[in-house]
């Protein structure tokens, strides 16, 4: 009965999650944001998005990565009681395990929605044939992304002289390295904490 009850419960949590990603996505549709749809979402999930809207460290420029951290919250959260229903305890190698893996699974999101956003900013210069645009989007994602690109591209190439193309390019592939060792290596700990007789 008891596991019944934390299996609906991780279900329920699991498919409000989905609603919010959904949210998610709406707020970057203008043309959606009187639609009936959008405002019965932003009733049920605005609400919970919102708790986690003023973490200052999870804002990148004019981009704010906090619903990152809500759904990894939703997913912890589900994760244990799904755990919860298919097994009558719950240890702390296990929580902790999980801690790890939620973090890293924020950090992740970061670094992948800045490599998909660095592909395509040079996508678009490479098509151009200019490194730098009169758009004023692309202007304010260059100065969003300029510290962040300058910052990985330093450490790659110390105080040499580069092109922003250049540092894009180096900013690309060291994200992806990064993304993929810290999946290996975030995946090994937490088996080794999951395992943990406490």
């Amino acid at each position: 009965m008891v596991r019944t009850i934390f299996a609906m419960l991780a279900s329920v949590i699991s498919i409000y999650a989905i609603l919010c990603v959904v949210r998610i996505v709406l707020t970057w549709v203008p043309q959606a944001t009187f639609h009936p749809v959008t405002k019965f979402l932003a009733s049920i999930c605005d609400p919970f998005l919102d708790l986690f809207h003023g973490i200052r460290w999870m804002r990148i420029g004019g981009l704010d990565f906090s619903p990152a951290i809500a759904l990894c919250t939703l997913g912890a959260v589900s994760t244990i009681l799904s755990h919860l229903a298919n097994s009558s305890s719950l240890r702390l190698g296990f929580i902790l395990g999980l801690l790890v893996q939620t973090i890293w699974s924020i950090a992740s999101s970061v670094i992948s929605f800045l490599i998909i956003v660095l592909i395509v900013r040079l996508i678009v210069m490479l098509v151009s044939g200019s490194s730098f645009s009169n758009n004023s989007l692309l202007y304010q994602l260059d100065q969003t992304l300029g510290g962040i690109v300058r910052s990985i591209s330093r450490t790659f190439a110390g105080n040499r002289q580069i092109s922003y193309k250049t540092g894009l390019i180096i900013a690309v592939v060291a994200l992806i390295v990064l993304n993929f060792i810290g999946n290996l290596v975030i995946a090994r700990l937490a088996i080794l904490l999951s395992g943990l007789p406490l």
